[in-house]
C-alpha cells in the first residue's frame, strides 16, 4: 500500500507479474515450492542492495507460484500446506523486514554485509560491518485472524505475495472477503482509537516478552549486541497515526528495561520503522 488512507477498493492488480505468462503456467503448478526457496540462496550473505533484490526476485517467483495455485481446492489446500511451514514462512515474516531494513539503513554502506539466519539461532539475521557483528531478531506483533482475514484480500488485489497461515479462517470466500474490507475500513474511518490502542498493546506485549529475555546472560541478546525489529499491522493508518506511534515508542518501549542494542518498529503496509 502506497498510502496508509487508501481504500480497498482502490487498490489494483500488478500489470505484470514475472513468471505469470500462459506459458510458464504448467511449469509454475508442478515447481515444488523448494525449487524457488533454497536454504543454501536463503542464508548467503549479501550487501544491503545485494539481499533487496534477491527478496525482490524472490517475491515476484513466490507470488505467480501462489496464484497458479489458487485455481482449484485442491492446488489452494497445498499452497498453504506448503507456504505455511519453513523457509517460505520465514521469508513472509522475517526475511522481508530484515531486506527493508538493510535497504532503508545501509544503501549507501557497501561494505555492510547481512546473512539471513533459518536454524536453530535465537536471533534471525546477521549484519557485519566495519569489524563489528550485529544480530538482528525479529518478532510480529500481530491478531493472527484478523491479519488472516487481510492478507487474503490483499493477495487478490495484489499487494501480498500469497496467504500463508490463514487456513483456518472459516467461512465462505465471499463473507471473508466482506470481513476482511470492514477491517480494512474500520481502520481508517471508524473506531481509529479502538484500533490504535489494540495495536500498541500487541507491539508492547511482544516487546516485553524479548526484553525480558534480553536480561538472560546466556542468550546473546544480554550481550547488548541485538537489535530487535516488531513488526506491527499498519493497515489505514494515517499520518496522524504514525504521529501518535512515534510518541508510543519514545514513551512506553523505550523505557522498558532491556540489554539489548536497539528496538525498533516497523509497519507492515507502509513499510515504515520507527527508531
Amino acid at each position: 500500500l502506497t498510502e496508509p488512507e487508501e481504500t480497498i477498493q482502490s487498490l489494483e492488480r500488478p500489470t505484470k507479474v514475472v513468471g505469470a505468462t500462459s506459458s510458464g503456467k504448467s511449469r509454475l503448478r508442478h515447481m515444488n515450492i523448494n525449487n524457488i526457496l533454497k536454504e543454501i540462496e536463503y542464508t548467503e550473505e549479501r550487501s544491503a542492495e545485494g539481499l533487496f533484490d534477491w527478496f525482490t526476485q524472490k517475491n515476484k517467483e513466490l507470488w505467480a507460484w501462489s496464484r497458479e495455485h489458487s485455481e482449484t481446492k485442491l492446488l489452494r489446500k497445498k499452497k498453504h500446506e506448503e507456504l505455511s511451514k519453513g523457509l517460505p514462512d520465514k521469508f513472509a515474516h522475517e526475511l522481508m523486514p530484515f531486506a527493508y531494513y538493510a535497504k532503508t539503513y545501509y544503501s549507501n554502506t557497501p561494505n555492510a554485509k547481512f546473512k539471513p539466519c533459518c536454524g536453530s539461532e535465537p536471533y534471525d539475521g546477521i549484519v557485519r560491518h566495519n569489524g563489528e557483528e550485529i544480530l538482528v531478531e525479529i518478532t510480529n506483533a500481530i491478531d493472527g485472524y484478523k491479519w488472516g482475514l487481510q492478507k487474503e484480500l490483499l493477495v487478490e488485489k495484489g499487494h501480498s505475495p500469497w496467504e500463508h497461515g490463514i487456513l483456518g479462517v472459516k467461512g465462505s470466500k465471499t463473507k471473508r472477503n466482506r470481513s476482511a474490507s470492514d477491517i480494512i475500513t474500520s481502520n481508517q474511518l471508524a473506531k481509529k482509537t479502538d484500533t490504535i490502542c489494540k495495536t500498541k498493546k500487541l507491539v508492547k506485549e511482544k516487546t516485553l516478552k524479548k526484553c525480558k529475555k534480553s536480561m538472560w546472560k546466556e542468550l546473546p541478546y544480554g550481550q547488548n549486541k541485538t537489535i530487535l525489529i516488531v513488526t506491527f499491522d499498519d493497515i489505514g493508518f494515517s499520518e496522524k497515526d504514525w504521529v501518535a506511534f512515534v510518541d508510543f515508542k519514545r514513551t512506553e518501549i523505550d523505557s522498558i528495561e532491556h540489554r539489548l542494542r536497539k528496538i525498533i518498529l516497523f509497519g507492515w503496509c507502509d513499510k515504515k520503522f520507527l527508531i
